[in-house]
């Protein structure tokens, strides 16, 4: 797979709730965080990583991601997105270190956005 393309590779991964697929792109120590779900791991196995997402996707199935920015300096991409899942919406940022000629996901953190109140009309 050309690495190039490793971003939209993600969000094909994340749009469909694909672990395995996205277990693919991690690199060699990952740190995976799902505050919903009350998940911190600071260095995970990528079998352990794959399995908690898997579980994580069939609770909040994905109906979309997106990103709503990128960036890169040397070594690192980093990019925020958001994953909608029925009425709940996720802030999900992804770091990407490059390992000798390759990026891998060294970081993936979602985080439950508060639910917008909206105010009854008088």
């Amino acid at each position: 797979r050309p690495q190039a393309d490793l971003p939209s590779q993600i969000q094909t991964s994340l749009r469909s709730g694909n672990a395995h697929e996205l277990a693919a792109f991690f690199d060699q120590r990952l740190e995976l965080i799902i505050d919903s779900e009350r998940v911190n791991y600071g260095k995970i196995s990528n079998p352990q990583a794959e399995l908690i997402l898997r579980a994580f996707f069939k609770k909040h199935p994905p109906d979309d991601f997106h990103y709503v920015y990128q960036g890169a300096s040397t070594a690192i991409q980093y990019s925020t997105g958001t994953y909608r899942s029925g009425g709940e919406s996720y802030l999900v940022y992804i770091l990407l270190k490059r390992s000798g000629d390759r990026y891998g996901i060294g970081t993936i953190h979602f985080r439950r956005e508060a639910p917008a109140k909206f105010t009854a009309r008088q």
